[in-house]
């Protein structure tokens, strides 16, 4: 895979301590999505394009940093000086789900960025620097400061399912865009990944998602019947599939949609909302009770189950899934309905009926970026997606800690038409 043709240059790419040469017209080009998908109408490929490169400079100048020993790169949350969250420990400077991210963008990237082969090598050493207890083919979800796994108080040599599941597709994409016979063996170190997450992050016998490798073990078997919405990569559950030959990562694809299906005909039939943590698998998939791990959201459409619509949408752009067009047209429906068309009204989070619990805020790049991916699966969504873009480009990055900014990044990758397959 290799990116071709951008209609034109769009200016210069700067990272500590170099000067990025201007993007080549030949280096860069939209991924062909499924037919009858739609990107935003309104802006020329050009103008999509410099957005996003404008943006991928700016993202990529606060929070990619090179730290942590020789040739080592990171995604490094804490580099706006922002509240981290999510669970970590104190002190953090990243997560496996970060890293994740960052590997992704640097492959996609690559056609714009000729140090993007340099970082994403810097990052696969950090990756190998860093295993997780379980499997050294499995990332450790949180370092802090010292460059150091985050302690037991926090499960920092545990791993977290989204952020390998993101490295093993990053790995396929780097086989793809540079080939495999330099210093480091891509298409290898994929399949370790894979061969781990099977091993580890997926449920024995019913072929779920875990939301770890510590979710079956010990005393935390708790939550050996759970996952979280946000692991929902069936674009890269086909992709494994289709790269490994292995019929079992199909079977897990398989599992997860009839999750969805049965937790949208339970709880969320009008909206089409996913909850954060999905519990009582394999039997009886119902929204996690209030406080089940991270707080009072855990059953509602919140800052896990944000990028469900993200997740499931590139099935549908990629692969043509119906099962993903299915998912999502309830949802982009129910979205235009209850935001009057206006992205900005979106909230942070939803209990999955559609009402909104007291307190909480609207416009989050988290949320209201990924909408834009889900609502390319049909033409009739082509103002309200014209509306997210430019809801979504008049954002700075100043406006949004690294979890906004990143995932705002993520959607304009896709919704500019640049999400690879491998």
């Amino acid at each position: 895979m290799r990116f071709m043709h951008l209609t034109a240059a769009v200016g210069t790419l700067a990272m500590a301590g170099a000067t990025v040469p201007s993007v080549r017209a030949a280096d860069f080009a939209p991924v062909p999505y499924v037919s009858g998908t739609i990107k935003p109408n309104h802006r020329s490929q050009t103008e999509l394009d410099k957005a996003l490169v404008d943006f991928y400079r700016a993202w990529k100048s606060v929070y990619v940093v090179q730290d942590c020993g020789p040739g080592r790169y990171f995604v490094k949350v804490d580099a706006d000086h922002k509240p981290v969250a999510g669970g970590t420990a104190a002190g953090t400077i990243t997560v496996s789900e970060a890293h994740g991210y960052g590997m992704l963008i640097t492959a996609m990237m690559a056609g714009a960025d000729p140090h993007a082969q340099k970082i994403f090598d810097g990052m696969v050493l950090y990756f190998r620097d860093h295993p997780a207890r379980s499997d050294a083919n499995l990332l450790a979800w949180n370092q802090v400061a010292g460059c150091e796994n985050a302690g037991d108080d926090v499960g920092g040599d545990n791993t977290a399912t989204d952020g390998d599941l993101d490295i093993g597709y990053a790995l396929l994409l780097a086989d793809a865009t540079w080939g495999s016979d330099g210093a480091i063996d891509y298409r290898a170190e994929a399949d370790k990944v894979m061969t781990a997450i099977l091993k580890h992050e997926v449920d024995p016998t019913s072929d779920f998602l875990l939301i770890g490798d510590w979710a079956g073990r010990g005393d935390d078997a708790t939550y050996a019947a759970t996952t979280r919405s946000s692991d929902f990569m069936m674009s890269h559950l086909a992709a494994f599939a289709q790269a490994s030959g292995d019929p079992r990562w199909l079977s897990v694809r398989d599992r997860t949609y009839t999750i969805i299906n049965a937790v949208r005909a339970g709880f969320s039939l009008r909206t089409g909302l996913m909850p954060d943590f999905i519990v009582g698998l394999p039997q009886s998939p119902a929204p996690a009770p209030s406080g089940f791990i991270e707080g009072e959201s855990d059953g509602d459409y919140s800052w896990n189950a944000g990028r469900y619509p993200w997740r499931i949408g590139l099935d549908y752009l990629l692969n043509g899934d119906q099962r993903a067009l299915n998912a999502v047209r309830p949802l982009n429906a129910w979205a235009r309905r209850a935001t009057g068309g206006v992205p900005q009204e979106f909230a942070d989070t939803y209990r999955v009926d559609g009402s909104v619990p007291p307190g909480h805020g609207k416009n989050s790049m988290a949320f209201v970026s990924l909408l834009g991916v889900s609502a390319m699966a049909e033409p009739g969504n082509q103002r309200w997606l014209n509306a997210i873009w430019d809801t979504v480009t008049d954002k700075t990055v100043s406006d949004e800690d690294y979890f906004g900014n990143t995932l705002k990044l993520l959607a304009m990758i896709s919704m500019s038409g640049h999400w690879a397959r491998p």
